[in-house]
């Protein structure tokens, strides 16, 4: 299959074809509200993300596992075999990495 070409728009037709994005208000009262949460996560009131169990094998007894859900991912076999080196490497399993690493990039977007 050959790649499409790229179009080139001028401004005016970018503008035409873009989605209207957000009116200015909704932008201002969610920055607002994102700067409330960060103010309330710094004095450690708010959580920066969902608490994780970072240990191989099963909850000890007592303990009472969290809910998962089984997710199939694809990934390239040179990113997959980092990922299980690294895993190694912190003493991890590979599922424990790849939830450290989704949690992370949820923190950093603010999206946990």
């Amino acid at each position: 299959m050959t790649p499409k070409k790229p179009q080139h728009l001028s401004m005016a037709e970018f503008e035409k074809a873009s989605a209207p994005g957000e009116p200015l208000e909704a932008l201002r009262v969610r920055q607002e509200a994102d700067a409330v949460w960060a103010e309330r996560a710094f004095r450690g009131e708010e959580p920066l993300g969902p608490p994780l169990r970072l240990q191989r094998g099963r909850p000890k007894a007592g303990e009472r596992a969290a809910p998962t859900v089984v997710k199939a991912i694809r990934l390239p076999e040179a990113l997959l075999k980092q990922l299980q080196i690294r895993a190694k490497a912190e003493g991890l399993s590979l599922n424990a990495l790849l939830q450290v690493a989704a949690v992370e990039y949820l923190v950093h977007r603010r999206g946990a």
